[in-house]
This record gives structure tokens, C-alpha cells and sequence, in this order.
């Protein structure tokens, strides 16, 4: 995915070494770069969902915002040698990606538009599932959503309801419910930890 620096040295036999332009660095964690083809790869691939009406300036922070918090996770589960003992589901990660895309053919085509290419975009994606794969294991196998939280839940969703149009009754909402205060909390924690992580870390952003 780019993760170092390209410094642009082109060697060749009997020729001085010249200097190439170096790619634009969008942020910095801990003296990682974020790439601007960290970015573009992120957006081709659809990694980022994209809100309605999301200007490009918008959605370009919201994909940088998610690479350095991506990167933070990653290098934790690296300095707690993590990564070899995780089991991600690489296969159902990347026919996540290819399908976000709009098939194989469109991904395709996108990455040679921009110039990118698939391996980076794996090795991006292989990040991604490994931090995913830890936070199945440490928090969502762990989270229990009580009764009285599925009930302010429900509260919450239905409370404007009208008498034409009446709330339906909490049990056949249940299992619905409780993914979303599940879907809550484990982001919670995500947010959390990676708060944690950032705040004893070294964060550069270039990006405004």
C-alpha cells in the first residue's frame, strides 16, 4: 500500500541517480505516511461509505480520518505482535471490496484509471480484515445488550409515532433493536480504543 516514503531514486547502469517527485504525504502516524494513493485506493475501492449530498473536500477528510485511524490500530496490533495470531477472512473482505466497486471488471477498470494497482489495494485490504478480525475478538464477542437499553431503543426509534401509525410491538423489533445498540456499543469501543491509541501516539495531518 505505499507505506514508506518513496524518495523517487531511479538507478540505472552507468547514469547518476536522479531524483523523481515525491508523492504527496496526507498525514503522518508515529512517521508513517498516509499516501494520497492510500486515499485514492480507499475511494475506488469504496472502503469509506460516502454520505448523501458529501462534498469531495468532505469525503476526501472522512477517507484520511480513516486511514490514520486505520494505521493507529494496525501498528498497535504490530507492537503487541497480534497480526500473527489473528485469522481474518481475507476472501470475504476483498468480495466486499470487489462488490462495493461494482464487480470485478469495474475494479478493475478504476485502478488502471487511477493509475493504481491491485496489490496495493490488497495489501490495504489485508490491513483492514486483520483490524477487524481483533475487534471481533476483543469487544464484539464480548458485548451483551441488556433489556433496559433494547427498551430506550425502542423509545428512541418509535416515540414519534402518531396513532395512524402506530410503533410495532417491541418484541417483533427485538432482534433489530438489539443489533443496532450492539452495532453502538462495539463502535463505542473502536472509538475508544483508538482514542487511546492517538493520544500516546504522534499524529501529523496535512490535510484541512
Amino acid at each position: 500500500m505505499g507505506r514508506w516514503l518513496i524518495l523517487g531514486l531511479l538507478m540505472a547502469a552507468g547514469l547518476p541517480t536522479r531524483a523523481e517527485e515525491v508523492e504527496r504525504v496526507l498525514a503522518l502516524v508515529n512517521g508513517v505516511p498516509i499516501l494520497a494513493s492510500d486515499a485514492e485506493l480507499a475511494e475506488v475501492a469504496g472502503l469509506v461509505p460516502r454520505l448523501p449530498n458529501e462534498s469531495e473536500a468532505d469525503y476526501r477528510r472522512a477517507v484520511v480520518e480513516a486511514l490514520i485511524a486505520l494505521e493507529l490500530r494496525f501498528q498497535d496490533l504490530e507492537r503487541s505482535r497480534l497480526v500473527e495470531r489473528l485469522s481474518p477472512d481475507l476472501e470475504t473482505a476483498w468480495h466486499r471490496v470487489v462488490a462495493n466497486a461494482g464487480g470485478e471488471d469495474a475494479l478493475s477498470a478504476k485502478l488502471a484509471a487511477s493509475g493504481l494497482s491491485e496489490g496495493d489495494l490488497r495489501r490495504l485490504v489485508r490491513r483492514a480484515a486483520a483490524v477487524e478480525a481483533y475487534v471481533a475478538k476483543r469487544f464484539a464477542a464480548s458485548l451483551r445488550v441488556t433489556g433496559e437499553e433494547v427498551e430506550a431503543a425502542y423509545r428512541e426509534a418509535f416515540s414519534s409515532r402518531s396513532e395512524a401509525s402506530p410503533a410495532p410491538p417491541l418484541d417483533q423489533v427485538r432482534p433489530q433493536l438489539e443489533a443496532l445498540v450492539r452495532e453502538k456499543k462495539l463502535l463505542s469501543e473502536v472509538e475508544r480504543w483508538t482514542r487511546e491509541l492517538e493520544s500516546r501516539s504522534e499524529v501529523t495531518r496535512y490535510l484541512r
